[in-house]
């Protein structure tokens, strides 16, 4: 409820508040049975929320370079929730909306509030006022950002098979191959189900279905298909196959993954 989320932003912005005086702050991580690292503080950490990740920046700067400039554009811009679109698009999408990105920097609070209606507003703004200070600096390259862009991976148990298996086919759909617009390997697969299942329910069975009894085994598992085929055809979508998608290379055995499309198919 309101009351907790409140509670829990003043709790971060109280730590960020204390941690603020001092040159360089640390965190401590563990590390989980897969490798995976965690930092230990509960509220205030570089993984946490949009409030978390806005308030935090790294200690040590650097130039952007000549093409420093172009991924913060393309960082703000998918907190925009452009992100499907080519990083080129972004970059424009933040170029024609610069004059918004520019008050919301200057006074975050005045005007239109453009920086508020991103999918995470505080990092949005974060990159508005880095963008803006880079600019105005007069030499954009040799401007010192402490700013975190993130890249995330797509599906990183699919990249490490597509990689190690020199796959073309599997490295462009989970976008370890150079392509103008971002792949989604989700999408590729839902495309395939949506395809199967629509073809299941629309074939036609060549045996009577009106006495069980009489139906050999395999004509009981084709009309249980046929049937799950129908009640479930068009209500396939991207966040159907994703969890099981991505589970599927971590050892998800056959009844978890039912179990995932069960629920999903359930709370439509």
């Amino acid at each position: 409820d309101l009351r907790s989320l409140r509670c829990s932003a003043m709790l971060k912005l109280d730590q960020a508040e204390k941690f603020k005086e001092f040159e360089e702050i640390f965190f401590p991580y563990n590390m989980d049975f897969r490798g995976r690292a965690y930092p230990v503080p509960p509220h205030l950490s570089n993984v946490g929320s949009d409030l978390c990740r806005g308030v935090l920046k790294f200690a040590e700067a650097k130039p952007l370079g000549p093409r420093g400039l172009y991924w913060l554009k393309v960082h703000l811009a998918n907190f925009a929730g452009k992100d499907k679109m080519s990083f080129d698009d972004r970059v424009k999408f933040v170029d024609d909306n610069l004059e918004q990105v520019r008050l919301s920097a200057e006074d975050p609070f005045a005007g239109e509030r453009w920086w508020m209606s991103l999918e995470d507003p505080f990092q949005g703004l974060a990159t508005c006022l880095e963008i803006i200070d880079a600019i105005d600096c007069g030499n954009p390259e040799s401007f010192l950002c402490s700013l975190p862009v993130h890249m995330d991976g797509s599906c990183n148990g699919l990249q490490h098979y597509a990689a190690l298996g020199r796959d073309s086919v599997g490295g462009k759909a989970v976008n370890l191959c150079a392509y103008d617009e971002p792949q989604d390997v989700y999408v590729g697969v839902m495309h395939e189900v949506v395809r199967r299942v629509a073809a299941e329910a629309e074939r036609q069975l060549d045996f009577d279905t009106s006495d069980l009894e009489s139906l050999s085994r395999k004509q009981k598992k084709e009309l249980s298909y046929n049937r799950a085929a129908k009640l479930v055809n068009g209500l396939i979508d991207r966040g159907v196959v994703k969890r099981t998608v991505m589970t599927s290379v971590y050892g998800v055995t056959y009844i978890g993954a039912r179990q995932q499309i069960q629920e999903k198919i359930i709370s439509k």
